[in-house]
């Protein structure tokens, strides 16, 4: 429904799309503003064109448009992990509770929302998963 793609263009502060020679998507990032930071919430390639650099150009992109820190990362993709190393972010185990706050009442919400709809599969993965992800920060040192 249009309501619903208006609310996610509220959230989502920027879009990218990386296209082939006929317009294809190959891959896409998603930045979107939380309390006090930028999370970069999706890094996604499609499998026919892993392996050509497009997670770490992504990943710099997002970076260089990115003027507001810190900007963080929840991951369990040791392939993305080594792409947000490589552009400047460090793991860390704790961070900000007032953005952790905001990112954790998010995932509920998107919890609760695939309780809702019936989708008991994806909504099992995000719990069993839930402790494989790590926090990576980009911040220049300003914030512990």
């Amino acid at each position: 429904p249009p309501y619903r793609l208006q609310r996610e263009q509220r959230w989502v502060m920027e879009a990218t799309v990386l296209r082939d020679e006929r317009g294809d998507p190959m891959a896409y990032t998603e930045l979107r503003k939380h309390l006090g930071a930028v999370e970069l919430t999706t890094v996604v390639v499609d499998p026919h064109h892993r392996g050509k650099g497009l997670s770490h150009a992504l990943v710099e992109a997002a970076v260089q448009s990115t003027a507001a820190r810190p900007l963080i990362l929840f991951t369990r993709s040791a392939a993305l992990e080594r792409a947000v190393a490589r552009a400047g972010f460090v793991q860390r185990r704790i961070w900000n509770p007032l953005t952790l706050s905001s990112v954790g009442l998010r995932a509920a919400m998107r919890c609760g929302r695939m309780l809702l709809l019936g989708d008991l599969r994806k909504l099992w993965a995000q719990v069993a998963h839930v402790a494989a992800f790590r926090c990576w920060v980009l911040d220049d040192g300003k914030t512990a």
